[in-house]
């Protein structure tokens, strides 16, 4: 489920106050030599150089990280070499048999199995302690998440994240002369503005909404996963699995927006968007901001609302940098990734269009978007919700179950809007056909 190009930015730690030590740095007041001390006088310390070492499986970063991670870390840090080993080049298996060096790794949390799969985890709880990093300042959902995944340790920290929005099609709404969506929408709502906007016009058919069934599935509202994690078995009976496949089937019930067997696929419904036939498509939103570009007249609004939680969006979806197990230069990469949740860089990668995991929603989002000139005038600021849905991703078993799981919800999902079995029978065989490939999976 890879997500388009991304990017992020930092802020430093502010620091109030000033030691007795280094008054006069902070005051205009002239301090006699005698009085400042020997230590006055001594040039800072200097640091031996390191080379860190950053390596992601996602392509997506080959031409991009220097630019927007290494060359930023570098200029803070003068003493710090910033390599990036491409994804394209060279494959996770390849490295960890040539007993390659990775310093950092990164990636999404659906990704994350990678990490325990080749034993690069490595708790940073004591770094966190020891340097008074202050988790705090991060949104609360993703450091959580990480604490779930870390069975209550941290392995990683998080830099930028993911989530779900609205997007909709301005010209459609003003050819067919219909009020556009707008923030706050819950799912009713949607669907009976998708219903106004599904017709034939000049024979050409003009959908309401297309969405990314997976995508709307792996951040859905009702935490729903593949599996229970308590007991490794397929969770497509369960009540928060059931809720979800209803509401993301409900896309095929409009009249006029049926799925069929020639567009019910993602890539055929992410085909609409920009080709002029969908007034609205839910999808990521980065992979939104960075696809549609200029390249039609669009904006975007909040994720449709669960009426009964208000101000609740999607799940979001983090990506973490972790500090490997085997790195010999530990606490110089823990200073890396800890400078890249500053609030100055941070802004960094707002600037560019990629969403901060910063608790301050104000101070991340204030700079979202200028330098990228197609994000002008766009409403940004619904990208980022009152508060996340809670997360499905708490452990690593259910990280490990994306792929297996993915394929038979596809099924089941297939089978329900195009009517070739009722939701039920389709959710009970897929499932059933799931426990068959969990059991080899954790056996």
């Amino acid at each position: 489920m890879g997500v388009r190009k991304k990017v992020a930015s930092l802020a430093a730690v502010l620091v109030v106050g000033c030691s007795s030590l280094i008054v006069s740095a902070c005051s205009n007041d002239k301090v006699a030599p005698s009085a400042a001390g020997p230590e006055a006088s001594k040039p800072p310390e200097k640091k031996e150089p390191v080379e860190l070492v950053f390596y992601s499986q996602v392509p997506d970063y080959d031409e991009s990280f220097m630019e927007t991670f290494g060359n930023k870390i570098q200029a803070k840090f003068p003493h710090m070499t910033v390599k990036h080993l491409k994804a394209g080049s060279n494959k996770i298996d390849s490295l960890i048999t040539n007993g390659d060096t990775i310093d950092v790794m990164f990636m999404s949390i659906g990704q994350a199995d990678t990490l325990i799969q080749y034993g690069l985890q490595n708790d940073i709880s004591d770094m966190i302690s020891s340097q008074k990093f202050d988790l705090n300042r991060l949104e609360t959902t993703a450091v959580e998440l990480q604490r779930s995944f870390a069975s209550g340790g941290m392995y990683g920290l998080p830099v930028f994240t993911n989530t779900l929005g609205l997007f909709y099609n301005k010209d459609l709404f003003a050819k067919f002369g219909v009020t556009p969506p707008k923030d706050g929408m819950n799912w009713d709502e949607v669907y009976d503005l998708a219903k106004r906007m599904s017709r034939t016009d000049g024979g050409v058919q003009y959908y309401g909404l297309a969405m990314s069934s997976s995508a709307n599935f792996a951040l859905n509202q009702f935490g729903a996963s593949y599996i229970d994690p308590k007991t490794r078995k397929a969770a497509f009976t369960s009540e928060p699995f059931r809720k979800t496949m209803e509401l993301l089937a409900g896309v095929s019930n409009i009249p006029g927006n049926g799925l069929t067997a020639q567009n019910w696929a993602l890539g055929n419904q992410q085909k609409l968007f920009p080709e002029g036939k969908a007034a609205m498509f839910l999808h990521f939103v980065v992979y939104g901001l960075s696809f549609y570009k200029d390249t039609l007249n669009w904006d975007v609004v909040s994720y449709p609302q669960l009426k009964d939680k208000p101000g609740m969006g999607a799940q979001t979806y983090p990506t973490y940098f972790y500090v490997t197990k085997t790195s010999k230069h530990k606490e110089q990469a823990f200073e890396a990734i800890a400078y890249l949740t500053s609030e100055e860089f941070q802004n960094h990668l707002a600037r560019k269009g990629m969403l901060p995991v910063l608790k301050n929603r104000v101070a991340g989002m204030a700079e979202f978007g200028q330098e990228v000139p197609y994000l002008k005038d766009k409403n940004v600021k619904a990208l980022l919700p009152e508060k996340f849905a809670p997360s499905q991703f708490t452990s690593v078993d259910v990280v490990r179950s994306q792929s297996p799981g993915h394929a038979f919800f596809f099924n089941a999902y297939q089978k329900a809007v195009l009517g070739l079995e009722d939701m039920n029978t389709a959710l009970r065989s897929e499932g059933e056909k799931l426990d068959q490939k969990l059991a080899e999976l954790f056996k």
